[in-house]
């Protein structure tokens, strides 16, 4: 039953709420439970906050979730100082 079922008319991709649940309690991110499951992340942080809600009514919590954070290739900051110089040294002459 904790098989992950795809409808082919809707593109749907449908988990169990156990393996959901399973999902949640071993990841860290909403990227790998959506790994876990194949759900979309926005699907996946939907359900989780609709689950959290609804058990909370119940007493329990799930594990607090993050947000998989960007990998910066290019150090931004350096890159707007450059352009901060070259302003400054085309408006000053």
């Amino acid at each position: 039953m904790s098989d992950v079922n795809t409808v082919e008319k809707q593109k749907r991709i449908r988990c169990s709420d156990e393996k959901f649940l399973e999902a949640v309690f071993s990841s860290k991110t909403y990227a790998e439970i959506a790994a876990k499951t194949g759900q979309k992340i926005a699907s996946t942080m939907a359900r989780y906050a609709r689950t959290k809600a609804a058990l909370a009514k119940k007493g329990e919590e799930l594990p607090t979730m993050e947000r998989a954070k960007p990998v910066k290739t290019v150090d931004n900051v350096e890159a707007m100082a450059e352009v901060v110089r070259r302003l400054k040294a085309h408006a000053g002459g």
